[in-house]
Formats: structure tokens, sequence, C-alpha cells
């Protein structure tokens, strides 16, 4: 049941990757893959561990401000990676 859940979320992003992207696009599978893969499993996390919702919430925001901060202090090379 809890393999499903990611299996579930994976499918869910993967669709909305493939079909956000535009016509005619190269398609780059490092982010067709591993950025639903991520997705998923975060929310197979959040819905696995078993804590109070209001902690889950919070759990999300830090977790949106780390990456912000990331995303701020490496993004040309995340690009690079990602350009590849």
């Amino acid at each position: 049941m809890t393999f499903g859940i990611f299996i579930f979320y994976f499918i869910l992003f993967f669709i909305f990757f493939i079909t956000s992207r535009k016509k005619g696009e190269k398609i780059n599978y490092k982010t067709i893959i591993i950025i639903p893969a991520i997705l998923a499993f975060f929310l197979f996390l959040l819905s696995v561990v078993k804590i109070y919702f209001i902690y889950k919430i919070l759990l999300v925001i830090i977790s949106f401000i780390l990456i912000l901060l990331t995303y701020w202090h490496w993004g040309d090379e995340i690009m690079k990676w990602f350009k590849k």
C-alpha cells in the first residue's frame, strides 16, 4: 500500500511534467524523471509518517524556504546541470 502511494504521486507528477512542456521542445529526461520522483517521495513521506497535520504544513514551508534559498545561491549551477 505504501509503495502504491509513491507510484500514484510519481505518475501524477510525471504526467504533469510531460504535459507542461512546450510543443516541439526537447525532452530533458533528468527533469522528467528526477523531479517527479523527489516530489512523489516527499508526498509519500508526508502521507506515511504519522505526525500532526500542523507539523506537516510546517515541514512543507521549511522545505520550500530551503529549496528557494538553495536555488538563489546555486541557481546557475543547477540550471547548467539540467541543461546538459
